[in-house]
């Protein structure tokens, strides 16, 4: 049979597939009818059955039976259609039924006196017949009711005939029986019919689901493919540009970062290892592994601030940023932005940066903020050591002292919290010229080591009383109100002051001493200086 085509509705296919059902299960029908009419002829010849009758009969078997056989024949080689299933159909239902009337007539070629037996082999060559109907078309039950009803009503009514006539139980129980029989057989046809109807339309049913799930599976393949490959394609967009392009989530862990900022600023060993991890975990594990050298890894000092700042403003952001990045000085050109998914939600944020230090040094601008801190313009830590080192040399050669004094301030957090870091900016820059005005010698310097560090180094210090002098007149400076852009501002600062020869052989003692000193001021009560002493060493 035909396949039945997956562009039909559900209704059609149903219908094509109970027609095709009704034709399959009709193979062989018209062979096994031969034989039973054969039989049937043979036994109404031995009850002396008119001959011509028989032979009528018998040829009318033949000739219908052959009808089928050959419709049959026909239809498996022209296959069944949407187009073409209800007409055969209905050529089928035709010869079927005139079949069905031919054994229906089997009664009429009875003789009257015959025996009994020959109408109960009447009654079983009927059952017969009827219940193959049933049994065999059951896709189709209506069919199945005309099949009864031409080939065993025609007994049922002449054995009630028979019975008005002559008054014989036998024949009001062969019709009775009759009778019974077809309203049992029916009834279990009915229900087998439209269990086998149910399972076609639960098969198609399935089919339609499945034909969904794979055109939906088809499409989610295809989708999937497209985006893999738009996928692929950006990545190596991305990762070919000379530019540093990076993407965050709130809590600043990379969500995205191309092939440039990987390897240039993270030092990472793929493009899918900084996922999840944050800006300060690839910092920190460069300065551990090279913990000797503090200039080591300065970029990004203010990189959560500068996040923070992103997300609160809708616009982007641009700036310049400049450090070390594994002991080479850097200097970026940086645009940040806020990253907003498709549903209009704020995911984090998304930024690029282009390398323009060879820009910056064509400038002449690199090899000061090398060795200048670039908000307040004060020597850096670099510039720092290297002065310190040479203070020390000359110190010891020629026995002097020299004073290292390490200035923390003390409340430059509430001021970045409550007025912003641009008027924190501007307050570092102030505190930088305070401390300049107070330390004039050109042999001094004043450096700033970071957010709101400073140290003064002291040459030529004849006595430790000569450093308390500079650190009291620091604090006395500072102290002093500071108006930033309308508002007046109040800090004080605690101070840690190391001397060499006493507290220390090299600049690393020295910073070390000073700076353990300085937090002894501030567990002391702040706005003060203290000097360091061993008590200290394990604090």
């Amino acid at each position: 049979m035909t396949e039945t085509p997956r562009d039909a509705t559900r209704e059609d296919r149903i219908r094509l597939v109970r027609i095709q059902a009704f034709f399959e299960n009709a193979k062989g029908n018209p062979i096994a009818l031969v034989v039973t009419g054969l039989f049937f002829v043979l036994l109404m010849y031995g009850e002396g059955g008119p001959r011509s009758l028989l032979l009528s009969w018998t040829l009318a078997l033949f000739v219908v039976s052959g009808g089928v056989y050959l419709f049959d024949r026909y239809v498996g080689k022209v296959g069944l259609s949407l187009e073409n299933a209800q007409r055969l159909f209905g050529w089928r239902c035709i010869l079927g039924c005139v079949i069905a009337c031919v054994f229906g007539a089997t009664v009429l070629l009875l003789p009257q006196d015959s025996a009994r037996t020959a109408y109960c082999f009447v009654f079983i060559i009927t059952m017969s017949v009827a219940a193959a109907g049933y049994l065999a078309y059951a896709t189709v039950y209506w069919y199945c009711l005309l099949v009864n009803l031409f080939s065993m009503f025609p007994l049922s009514a002449y054995c009630f005939y028979r019975y008005f006539l002559d008054g014989e139980a036998f024949f009001l129980l062969m019709g009775l029986a009759s009778v019974l029989w077809q309203l049992i057989f029916s009834t279990k046809a009915y229900r087998i019919s439209k269990s086998v109807i149910g399972e076609i339309i639960a098969r198609e049913r399935l089919r339609d689901e499945m034909a969904e799930r794979r055109v939906v599976e088809e499409a989610l393949g295809a989708s999937e493919a497209r985006s893999k490959r738009l996928a692929t394609m950006l990545r190596l967009i991305c990762d070919n540009v000379p530019d540093m392009i990076w993407a965050k989530d709130l809590e600043g862990r990379y969500l995205f970062v191309n092939r440039a900022f990987s390897e240039r600023l993270l030092k990472a060993t793929s493009t899918d290892e900084p996922l999840g991890k944050t800006f300060g975990f690839f910092v920190e594990r460069e300065r551990n592994a090279h913990a000797d050298d503090p200039e080591w890894y300065t970029l990004g000092e203010y990189s959560e601030d500068v996040d923070r700042h992103v997300l609160g403003r809708e616009e982007p952001t641009e700036y310049e940023e400049s450090g070390h990045v594994c002991g080479t000085f850097a200097f970026l050109e940086v645009n940040q932005a806020r990253l907003i998914d498709d549903r209009g939600e704020l995911i984090g944020t998304v930024g690029c940066a282009r390398d323009i230090t060879e820009r910056k040094a064509s400038e002449g601008v690199v090899e000061r903020l090398a060795y200048y801190d670039a908000l307040t313009e004060l020597p850096n830590r670099a510039l720092l050591n290297d002065r310190m080192h040479q203070a020390l040399a000359q110190a010891k050669r020629d026995r002097g002292r020299l004073a290292v004094l390490f200035v923390d301030l003390d409340q430059l957090k509430p001021v970045n919290d409550t007025y912003g870091h641009d008027v924190g900016d501007l307050l570092l820059r102030e505190v930088a010229m305070r401390l300049r005005e107070v330390v004039q010698r050109e042999a001094d310097t004043v450096a700033r080591l970071g957010g709101d560090e400073f140290v003064v180094l002291l040459q030529r210090v004849n006595r430790e009383q000569d450093a308390a002098t500079v650190a009291a007149k620091i604090l006395e400076s500072l102290n002093a109100s500071f108006k930033l852009q309308g508002e007046e501002i109040r800090i004080s600062a605690s101070i840690g002051i190391a001397v060499f020869p006493y507290h220390g052989e090299d600049h690393g003692q020295l910073l070390k001493h000073a700076d353990a000193a300085m937090y002894a001021a501030k567990r002391g009560g702040r706005n003060s200086y203290c000097f360091f002493d061993e008590t200290m060493s394990g604090q």
